[in-house]
């Protein structure tokens, strides 16, 4: 086991690395679509109940101190445990449909204009496959691979991306009747899918990965720069009204950005490739999360055939979805799924972890 298993750091990079290959696509035009004004209200709020909700969900792991977050449901019962269980199935299965769709999408808009879009899916699916076949380890230390590799460029990237904002465009801070009711609408709820999914695969994973929650605090709070920017940069560079008719808004920000002296000719191709391995890496570990699960409830038949099964079916519900409207309803549709994954498992899992604590603070007591 090397050192950096035992410290916790690749659990805590897994997790940036998943959370980075989210944030800077879908997360900023449902941002735009949900808010008029104001944004850093939403993200704040958002931000702060993922941060709790992430700490309550690692509290409970290391409370209940069993090897993993099926093994704690089953605790509670089996069947109950299978019912609470099943709609994270769900979630996955449709996150990583979501995310097939949406990348390839992208990925022909960008470069691959005369490449048919099931090619591409093909592609992503097919890299996430063997990712997942490796295992939890193999990724983990991928993760770590990955952001020595192209951390540097995506902030590099960033930077640039102030070349062209207008600093009128932040007014006005806040609108004086500003209300809460943005936290109903649809669209703002379907930007809380950066959140939800990116931290349960935290449950599952092998014991020779640690977890550390000062670590994982830590990572969380790395996020948040990542967060505003994904959301001001196109803010900032076009404004309100332009930026909410963008598929793509942080793309379209990087694509002003207007240099002589680098190598490649756009640099949001380089930008766009930098975070499709992170995105890469979210898809992989979504697959591995849908196999283990699916393993533990049907444990005779082997992982890899698990594997093939769940890759092909995702991958042909994902050919399946028409267009880019049906995709957006897909996501509205599935938003009761997101918030049980994003607020009440988290939740449940530190309250069977509480319990689990107390019954052996009893138990000491009486011996």
């Amino acid at each position: 086991m090397s050192e950096m298993d035992k410290n916790g750091y690749q659990a805590t990079i897994l997790y940036v690395v998943c959370h980075m290959g989210l944030i800077f696509f879908l997360y900023p035009s449902d941002m735009f679509s949900g808010m008029d004004m104001g944004h850093w209200i939403g993200i704040s709020i958002s931000y702060a109940l993922h941060a709790a909700a992430l700490y309550m969900y690692m509290k409970g792991l290391k409370w209940a101190a069993q090897r993993n977050v099926v093994e704690m449901f089953r605790s509670t019962g089996k069947y109950l445990a299978w019912i609470l269980l099943l709609p994270a199935f769900f979630y996955f299965g449709i996150a990583i449909i979501v995310t097939l769709r949406a990348y390839s999408e992208m990925l022909t808009l960008v470069f691959l204009s005369t490449t048919p879009l099931w090619a591409v899916q093909l592609l992503l699916i097919a890299i996430g496959f063997l990712m997942a076949w490796q295992g939890m380890s193999s990724m983990a230390r991928t993760g770590v691979l990955l952001v020595v590799l192209f951390m540097f460029p995506i902030l590099f990237v960033l930077c640039l991306g102030f070349q062209n904002v207008d600093w009128y465009y932040l007014l006005p801070v806040i609108d004086p009747e500003q209300t809460l009711h943005f936290l109903a609408k649809p669209d703002f709820l379907v930007s809380l899918f950066v959140y939800a999914g990116g931290s349960f695969f935290l449950g599952l994973l092998p014991p020779s990965i640690h977890i550390s929650i000062k670590k994982m605090m830590l990572g969380c709070l790395l996020l948040l720069p990542m967060f505003f920017l994904s959301v001001y940069l196109p803010l900032l560079t076009f404004g309100q009204a332009t930026a909410e008719l963008y598929q793509f808004p942080m793309l379209m920000t990087i694509d002003t950005v207007n240099i002589t002296w680098l190598l490649f000719d756009r640099i949001t191709i380089f930008f766009l490739l930098s975070l499709m391995a992170f995105a890469l890496l979210y898809l992989g570990v979504t697959l591995w999360v849908l196999v283990t699960l699916t393993k533990e409830a049907i444990p005779k038949i082997p992982k890899i055939y698990l594997l093939i099964v769940l890759t092909a079916g995702l991958f042909a519900i994902s050919l399946a979805i028409p267009n880019w409207n049906s995709l957006k309803n897909l996501q509205v549709w599935i938003i009761p799924l997101r918030m049980y994954i994003f607020l009440v498992l988290p939740l449940i899992t530190f309250l069977i972890g509480w319990r689990h604590k107390h019954k052996a603070n009893r138990a000491t007591e009486v011996t």
